[in-house]
């Protein structure tokens, strides 16, 4: 049984060297010097830092050893191998999970950029689970990068939506619809349940609207019985629920 050789990088500091093949050692190196030569280890291993750090792991390993400048540098080193690092979509919001610094969110985000981004996030229920962990401004950046088409691309059902909505703001999820289309919206509604995730994602306003896409008869199709009827209305709030008796009723 073979076993692979890992490959070390030498650093040399106030005269002393020392080798480096693995994000534990790089971390371990760091916490050595107490961030008062870090960017001067990053820039001697800048050519070799993806091999070196080489996983989503490593790559929270070593973030956490830096200050928020030295953060942006490493990110910023990486580089176009940034998405291969991290690997995929759980890694990636764990690494967002950690971050406390937006500026380096946002520079993390833009390195990836739309290609590295689609290559990370392939389904919706991915896409909110990274939306819960930027904040401010990035969760914004983080949808423009994706694109509008790509987004729309992930919604095949109600849930779908429902699970992005989930991870931004009041504001975002009625610009996400309205840029998505209300008419698209209500396409991904074909029964009470997604009916029922989608109204208790959007804000109240944002319910009532997507509501008024529908006739009382097709409502009354779309939730069929009493146990869908008692699944949607105990995901409704009180006003919800109250605008969507009322439309049942116009018939």
């Amino acid at each position: 049984m073979s076993s692979q050789i890992l490959e070390r990088f030498a650093i040399t500091v106030d005269n002393e060297r020392a080798e480096i093949g693995s994000a534990n050692e790089l971390a371990i190196a760091l916490d050595v010097l107490k961030g008062q030569r870090d960017r001067e280890v990053l820039n001697q291993l800048r050519a070799h830092l993806a091999q070196i750090i080489a996983n989503g792991p490593g790559l929270m390993l070593v973030l956490k050893s830096l200050s928020s400048p030295d953060q942006l540098f490493l990110i910023d080193a990486i580089g176009a191998d940034l998405a291969q690092v991290i690997s995929n979509a759980g890694r990636l919001r764990d690494q967002l999970a950690t971050m406390a610094d937006q500026e380096v969110e946002a520079a993390l985000l833009r390195t990836l950029g739309t290609g590295g981004l689609r290559r990370l996030i392939q389904t919706a229920e991915e896409l909110g689970e990274v939306l819960e962990w930027v904040y401010g401004q990035c969760d914004n950046l983080l949808l423009d990068l994706l694109g509008l088409a790509y987004v729309r691309g992930l919604c095949r059902q109600a849930a779908d939506l429902a699970a992005i909505l989930r991870g931004l703001s009041p504001a975002l999820q009625e610009s996400l619809v309205e840029n998505l289309g209300w008419s698209f919206v209500a396409s991904l509604v074909v029964d009470g349940p997604g009916l029922a995730l989608l109204l208790r994602a959007l804000p109240a306003e944002s319910s009532q609207r997507l509501l008024g896409h529908f006739q009382a008869k097709e409502l009354k199709s779309l939730i069929g019985n009493a146990h869908d009827w008692q699944y949607v209305y105990q995901r409704l709030e009180t006003a919800e629920a109250a605008f969507l008796v009322n439309l049942l009723q116009e018939e």
